[in-house]
């Protein structure tokens, strides 16, 4: 199924089952066994990435946790020490059903204490917080919403706080969480250190290239093809003995259509789009020596596993989704219009905008300028 029909099933569907639920949640719920936490995230790589340090207090607090999420993330989920994944798979209506009734019985084996809910509004994954049984469960509250009635324990969503910020405060509403750790330290213990992957055509020293970021938001997060061209143009003569390697999936090979058609006979340029598996995905990002993105799922990989970057914001923030780290560059022009996506409805852009400037107006130089910055800081 595809994003967005997901997200008009949640409303057409989920609202009538949270108002039902909410009045019959204590009948779901069963006595915990242990100290089960089942945290739940479905959408974006990078923001399962950012629950890490959640995850890294509650298991600093002896609690062992249940990562619920769809079946793309499931690596990425037990990349960050997670001993128990329940994955669905939304790739069909038939097989979504049918992953939904065991995620749930197996939820319910797990007989949870707590059910934190880090998606940001979704209807589907409040109704799975008090079907899993779990006695506490905290999430994201709006008012015109029904899913804050489904938890035991609500907080709003600080849109002038980091991500990981507003993950850890989910936790700390039901009392598990206590630290005032930061990012950076917790990036210290980041625990996912992927072997070099043995990648075609990938030999010596190299930057890891990435244009592409999720289906749903693609357009407005996109930086231009031709200022992509012009950026390597410009890489391969400042850095010839370098090789520039560009990563993405193998839906989003459109994207660098006229990229690689520019570069077909060039050695220095390797593509390795859609043609890697997870870890080796991940590998080519630990181990490169410059990280050049939108912002996207690889961004928060690279800053984890501390490599230099040099990531893109505009109609999302840095302030949510970006880093204050000595590795990290976070290029955003901070337009009148910017950010314009929009947590609270599903991030939609609020202006309807088919002209996503706030990419467009970051230059190439700018780009070159951090990344020189970055390599020369050894």
């Amino acid at each position: 199924m595809k994003t967005d029909t997901m997200r008009i099933i949640d409303r057409l569907v989920g609202t009538p089952l949270c108002k039902l639920l909410s009045v019959l949640a204590p009948v779901f719920a069963r006595a915990p066994k242990g100290e089960v936490v089942v945290l739940c995230k479905f959408f974006g790589l990078g923001s399962i990435c950012l629950s890490y340090p959640l995850i890294s207090e509650l298991k600093r607090q002896g609690k062992d946790v249940v990562y619920l999420t769809f079946s793309e993330n499931k690596q990425m989920a037990r990349a960050l020490g997670v001993e128990h994944c329940i994955s669905i798979d939304p790739s069909s209506m038939g097989r979504f059903c049918k992953d939904v009734i065991f995620a749930v019985w197996a939820m319910r084996r797990f007989r949870p204490a707590v059910f934190l809910n880090l998606e940001f509004f979704s209807r589907f994954a409040a109704i799975l917080s008090v079907l899993s049984g779990a006695g506490r469960r905290a999430g994201f509250h709006m008012l015109h919403l029904p899913v804050g009635q489904m938890y035991t324990h609500r907080t709003n969503l600080n849109v002038y706080r980091n991500i990981a910020e507003n993950y850890l405060h989910v936790g700390e509403l039901v009392g598990l969480v206590a630290s005032s750790e930061t990012l950076a330290s917790h990036i210290d213990a980041f625990p996912y250190k992927p072997q070099k992957p043995n990648v075609s055509g990938v030999d010596g020293p190299y930057i890891v290239l990435n244009a592409q970021s999720s289906e749903t938001i693609q357009m407005l997060r996109s930086w231009p093809t031709k200022s992509w061209i012009r950026l390597i143009k410009r890489l391969r003569t400042t850095y010839p003995d370098h090789q520039l390697v560009l990563i993405g999936t193998r839906s989003g090979r459109g994207i660098y259509v006229e990229i690689l058609a520019q570069f077909e006979n060039d050695p220095k340029i390797v593509d390795s789009i859609g043609k890697t598996a997870f870890d080796e995905f991940a590998g080519l990002i630990a181990h490169a020596e410059m990280v050049v993105t939108v912002d996207s799922g690889p961004l928060h990989l690279s800053a984890f596993m501390k490599r230099k970057t040099v990531g893109m914001f505009g109609p999302e923030t840095p302030v949510l989704y970006g880093y204050d780290l000595p590795w990290v560059s976070n290029l955003c022009q901070n337009l009148m219009c910017s950010p314009c996506l929009a947590i609270y409805d599903a991030k939609k852009s609020v202006l309807d905008c088919q002209d996503n400037q706030c990419m467009k107006q970051i230059t190439e130089d700018q780009v070159m300028a951090e990344v020189g910055r970055l390599l020369s800081a050894g």
